[in-house]
């Protein structure tokens, strides 16, 4: 949903309202880490994080390497600045308040913007990190699911009623940050806590899938981009999020090869989708169909190759001894491309690369 909107409805609400089910689903899955961890007496703050940015950062950093290359041959000045302090706000995994002080997601130049979509990694990663220590000192204080369930119950209310009342005085900022954007990730994690206490029959499963993936649906259907989002309209796709993890039930839409496929290269397609629509607009190929379904199907092709040669190799590494390896070198790895991004920031963009009259026009931009 997230790459087909994107592509072919800008400002339509389908790539938002992506965002907010892959949230849930997060959610649910970190809170399972740490709650099993927890209860089995092998939870590391540590191989956390390490095991978060190893799953995170690599195909990031491929990413913003790869677009820091071809922008020195495309880019003009300003735009090549610009791509470049954005890549180094992306991996310091603050590119969500960055693109919140710039202007709104739905802005006319949000799609200039080669990074824009890394605003929700950050939101992600900003959760990572606050989430374990939270169910850390709630299982410290009493052990057991009681505890942890009462800590996400009562935050999520928190973070609901904050992404409520900022939506209706600042909506980028309810948009961009995490205090307003935490509870649809804790709804995924009071899933986890909840769903061993309901006994659901096989039917009652069948007609949540359905009724889950039917109010994602309608919010695709009737939320657009004028809506006031994500406030309490986002309960929609949120819960429809919820009953579709509860359900666990494995439909046609959900449980066929394709999807499924698609499934697994899910984050390597989301990274490379929306810098591929960016290049439609820079270039100005975006009103042609035929361009739009090779984009579409680019960034698939890009997907898989990043989930080929980078995902899957590293998820293959399992010793404790190569993954701190793998850890240090990734840092080398992001640490190089950051600064090299850094040094075209501070050159201006790095002048001299195109004609002297067409860099004088794009100067004006200034």
């Amino acid at each position: 949903a997230v790459v087909l909107f994107h592509f072919e409805v800008p400002g339509f609400s389908g790539g938002f309202i992506g965002v907010d089910v892959f949230f849930v689903i997060s959610g649910f899955l970190m809170t399972g880490i740490v709650i099993r961890g927890l209860e089995q007496q092998r939870f590391s703050l540590i191989d956390f994080y390490t095991s978060r940015a190893r799953r995170i950062i690599p195909a990031l950093v491929f990413m913003c390497a790869v677009l820091l290359g071809l922008g020195w041959l495309f880019l003009l000045p300003p735009d090549y600045k610009t791509l470049s302090s954005h890549i180094v706000y992306s991996l310091l995994f603050a590119s969500n308040i960055e693109y919140w002080l710039e202007s709104g997601y739905f802005a006319a130049a949000s799609y200039e913007k080669w990074l824009l979509h890394t605003w929700s990694l950050s939101v992600e990663w900003q959760f990572y990190l606050i989430l374990p220590i939270i169910l850390l000192m709630a299982w410290k204080i009493k052990t057991g699911r009681i505890s942890q369930f009462l800590a996400v119950g009562s935050i999520l209310v928190a973070s609901l009623i904050a992404s409520i009342l900022t939506t209706q005085t600042d909506q980028s900022g309810a948009f961009f940050l995490i205090h307003t954007r935490a509870w649809e990730m804790l709804a995924g994690g009071l899933v986890f806590l909840t769903t061993p206490l309901l006994l659901v029959h096989h039917i009652t499963r069948m007609w949540f899938n359905r009724i889950g993936l039917l109010l994602i649906a309608l919010s695709i259907a009737i939320f657009d981009s004028e809506s006031k989002w994500p406030g309490w309209i986002a309960v929609t796709p949120v819960a429809g999020a919820m009953l579709v993890i509860i359900a666990n039930h494995k439909s046609r839409l959900t449980g066929n090869t394709l999807t499924q496929w698609l499934g697994d290269r899910s984050y390597s397609i989301y990274l490379w989708h929306w810098p591929t629509c960016v290049a439609l607009t820079y270039f100005d190929i975006q009103d042609n169909p035929l361009i739009i379904t090779l984009a579409i199907l680019g960034s698939i092709a890009l997907g898989h190759i990043s989930y080929v040669l980078i995902e899957n190799k590293l998820r293959q590494r399992k010793s404790h001894t190569t993954q701190k390896r793998e850890v240090f070198k990734l840092g080398l790895v992001c640490l190089t491309v950051a600064i090299s991004a850094v040094a075209v920031w501070k050159l201006n963009g790095i002048s001299g690369r195109f004609s002297t009259a067409i860099e004088v026009a794009a100067g004006e931009a200034e």
